[in-house]
């Protein structure tokens, strides 16, 4: 006769496989800020890294905030997106979610308020 050990009325094998499911992480604090300018929202903060999505001129997106509600800033590539001509000297990004896509997308393109 084959003895199986129960954990509340599972099997061992069943009892490992619970102990494998983990709570999702928690989320990053966000607030509003809106696109200053049509902008992608790329998959790393560099304008070669693939594009997800877009968020239009004026749509409000979620970004990330310190635990101080200061939006957070990320760096990477530099870019010449939305205002900086000539010299590519801007490399800080947001990392934002708009209609359940997160990404990043270049500071410059996103303001505080609905333009």
């Amino acid at each position: 006769m084959r003895k199986t050990t129960r954990i509340l009325g599972l099997s061992v094998a069943g009892a490992a496989a619970l102990t494998l499911i983990q709570a999702p992480a928690a989320s990053a604090a966000t607030k509003s800020i809106w696109a200053a300018e049509s902008v992608k929202i790329r998959a790393s903060t560099t304008t070669s890294s693939t594009a997800l999505g877009l968020v239009p001129k004026g749509a409000k997106v979620a970004a990330t905030v310190t635990s101080t509600g200061a939006y957070k800033g990320y760096f990477g590539g530099k870019h010449n997106a939305c205002g900086s001509k000539g010299y590519i000297t801007a490399d800080k990004w947001n990392k934002v979610t708009y209609k359940g896509i997160t990404g990043y997308v270049p500071w410059d393109c996103m303001m505080p308020f609905k333009p």
